[in-house]
C-alpha cells in the first residue's frame, strides 16, 4: 500500500463521518440548536447563539475543504484536516468549561452531558484513525484539568480537588486506551477484509483458470477430431468440411482470447472517432442473418448524434453480444429494438456515471426479462444462464470490460415478463474534425459474429 492509498483511507473516514445527510450529523445539529435555544431563552445565556455560530463556522470550513478538494488525498491535505478538526473540537470544548465554571450550579450537568457527548461522537464516527481522533480528544481531555483546577482550595487543595484530579487522570487514561483499542480493532478488521478480498481473488483466478481450461479443451478437441478425420478422409469435399470446422474452432479460441484481454482491460484497442448510428445499423444488418423470422428488428436513433471514440471491431463485437443475448431471451419470438440516444452533460444521470456527455447504445428485447436476483451477476466472468455448451459466460463480461476501458459503462435493466434492456454508455466527442467510421468488412463481421456466439 502506498502512502497516497494510506492517506486516502484515513481521509475517507472523515469524509464519511461528516456527511451532511447522515443521521448522526442531523441529530447532532438538532440537539445543538435545541440546547442553544433552551439555554438562551430559559437560562439567560445570551452568548450561546454567538458560540453556536462560531462552532458551525468551523464545521462549515471543514465541509468546504472536503467538498472543494474531493479527490485530493495527499499527506499535506490530511494534516490540514487534522488542524481543522482540532479547531472544531477546541471551539466545542469551550462550552462545557464555561457551563462548569458558571455561577449557576445547575449548568454543571449540561457541561458533563456535552463532554460525554463529544467523547462518544469520537468513538462512534472518528475512532478509526488515530490522528483524527486525537485532534478531537486532546481539547476535550484538556477540559478535565480545567474543571479540576476550579475545585482547588488554598492552601493545600482540599479533598475534592484531589478526588477530581484522580478521576480526571483516570478518565483521560481510559479514553487513550479505548481509542488505541478501537484503532487496533479497526486495523485488524481492515487486515481481515484485505485477506478476505485476497481469498476472493484467488478463488476468481481458480474459476477463471478452470473455465479457460474447459473451453480451450473443448476447442482443441474439435480441432484434433477434425484433423484426425481429415487424415482419414479421401473425399475432397469432406476434407474441406473438416478443415473448415477446425478453422472455426481456432477462430473461437482467438475470440475467447480477445474476450479475456478485454475483460482484464489489457486488450490492444485502436480507438478512433466513430459514427455511433452507422455502427448500430451495421450491427443490425449482421443480426438479421442470425435471428429467426419470428423476431422483429427495429432501429431508433436520435438525429445528429455526436461521434464516440472507441475501437470499431470491439464495439461491434460488444453490440453483437448484446444482440445475441437478446435473441436467446426470446426463443418463441418477439421484438428486438436497437436504440441510440444522447445523454447531455447537464442531464440527470445515474450516480455511477461520471460527468460529461455520453452516447447511449441500447439493445432491448421483449423476452421474459432478467430475474432481479441475478441481474447484478450477468457481467461476472463465466456466469451464464445458458445450457452447458451454449456459451462461455464471457460475452457480457467482455462488454463490461470494453466499456470500462473506453471510459464508459454498461447497464442492465429488466422487468419480469416485460423484457430487458442492456445499454452501453460511451463518452461523446465534439463533431468537429471527426472521422466517421468506414463500414466493417464482411470478414471482420463474420469474425465478430463468431465471437459473439461464443
Amino acid at each position: 500500500m502506498t502512502d497516497t492509498d494510506d492517506y486516502r483511507a484515513r481521509i475517507d473516514v472523515l469524509r464519511c463521518a461528516e456527511r451532511v445527510r447522515s443521521a448522526e450529523f442531523i441529530a447532532r445539529l438538532l440537539l445543538m440548536f435545541l440546547g442553544t435555544a433552551v439555554g438562551a431563552l430559559l437560562m439567560g445565556l445570551e452568548w450561546l447563539p454567538l458560540w453556536l455560530g462560531v462552532y458551525y463556522a468551523a464545521i462549515s470550513l471543514e465541509k468546504l475543504v472536503l467538498w472543494r478538494w474531493q479527490h485530493v488525498n495527499t499527506r499535506g491535505y490530511f494534516f490540514v484536516l487534522i488542524a481543522i478538526s482540532a479547531v472544531i473540537s477546541t471551539a466545542y470544548a469551550v462550552l462545557p468549561v464555561y457551563l462548569w465554571l458558571h455561577e449557576n450550579d445547575a449548568l454543571k450537568f449540561g457541561a458533563l452531558v456535552l463532554l460525554v457527548g463529544g467523547v462518544l461522537n469520537v468513538f462512534l464516527v472518528r475512532a478509526q484513525v488515530w490522528e483524527i481522533s486525537m485532534a478531537y480528544l486532546v481539547p476535550l481531555c484538556a477540559t478535565f484539568p480545567v474543571i479540576t483546577g476550579s475545585t482547588f482550595e488554598a492552601p493545600t487543595g482540599g479533598p475534592l480537588f484531589y478526588t477530581y484530579a484522580v478521576l480526571s487522570v483516570s478518565v483521560i487514561l481510559y479514553i487513550c486506551i479505548a481509542v488505541q483499542a478501537a484503532n487496533k480493532a479497526h486495523r485488524k478488521f481492515l487486515e481481515t477484509e484485505r485477506q478476505f478480498f485476497q481469498a476472493q481473488k484467488m478463488e476468481a483466478v481458480g474459476t477463471l483458470a478452470g473455465g479457460i481450461a474447459h473451453d480451450f479443451n473443448n476447442m482443441l478437441g474439435v480441432v484434433q477430431g477434425n484433423l484426425e478425420l481429415l487424415q482419414a478422409a479421401e473425399d475432397a469435399e469432406a476434407r474441406e468440411t473438416f478443415t473448415s470446422e477446425a478453422l472455426t474452432a481456432c477462430w473461437r479460441g482467438a475470440a475467447l482470447t480477445r474476450q479475456l484481454l478485454t475483460l482484464s482491460r489489457n486488450a490492444m484497442l485502436q480507438p478512433r472517432r466513430l459514427d455511433a448510428t452507422g455502427t448500430l445499423y451495421q450491427v443490425e444488418r449482421l443480426v438479421r442473418r442470425v435471428v429467426p423470422e419470428s423476431i422483429g428488428l427495429s432501429v431508433v436513433a436520435e438525429p445528429n448524434l455526436p461521434p464516440v471514440i472507441a475501437d470499431e471491431t470491439t464495439l461491434q463485437a460488444a453490440l453483437l453480444n448484446l444482440a445475441i443475448n437478446a435473441r436467446d431471451a426470446m426463443p418463441d419470438g418477439g421484438n428486438m429494438r436497437f436504440e441510440a440516444r444522447r445523454l447531455n452533460a447537464d442531464a440527470s444521470r445515474p450516480g455511477w456515471l461520471p460527468a460529461g456527455e455520453f452516447v447511449v447504445l441500447s439493445v432491448a428485447d421483449t423476452g421474459e426479462g432478467i430475474p432481479q436476483e441475478i441481474i447484478n451477476k450477468i457481467f461476472d466472468p463465466f456466469f451464464s444462464t445458458k445450457p452447458k455448451g451454449r456459451g462461455t459466460g464471457l460475452g457480457l463480461a467482455m462488454v463490461a470490460g470494453f466499456a470500462r476501458q473506453s471510459g464508459g459503462h454498461v447497464q442492465a435493466e429488466a422487468r419480469r415478463g416485460k423484457g430487458s434492456r442492456l445499454s452501453l454508455y460511451l463518452p461523446a466527442r465534439p463533431a468537429e474534425h471527426s472521422a466517421i467510421a468506414e463500414p466493417a468488412t464482411e470478414a471482420h463481421s463474420a469474425a465478430h459474429q463468431s465471437a459473439a456466439a461464443s
